[in-house]
């Protein structure tokens, strides 16, 4: 009988659902950026360490929009 490994299975679910998603362009330096995290509700958060300015963080919605930051409702 094979055994389940439970250990960490909670970080390999959550590296493939980043992984799938696909590498957007930071909206101030145009480096490419992965996604950092998937919210509840559906956005996916990137992160941009900074390439000549500040880091920042911005969301896609499930409609497509950009908002600012990690959480809220602020759009840009």
């Amino acid at each position: 009988m094979p055994v389940i490994q439970m250990e960490g299975w909670a970080a390999r679910a959550s590296r493939a659902v980043l992984s799938a998603e696909p590498p957007l362009e930071c909206p101030r330096c145009e480096a490419l950026c992965a996604a950092t995290n998937v919210t509840a509700e559906g956005a996916t958060v990137y992160r941009c360490s900074g390439h000549g300015h500040r880091a920042i963080s911005w969301r896609i919605d499930v409609d497509g929009n950009m908002l600012r930051g990690e959480v809220g409702r602020r759009f840009y």
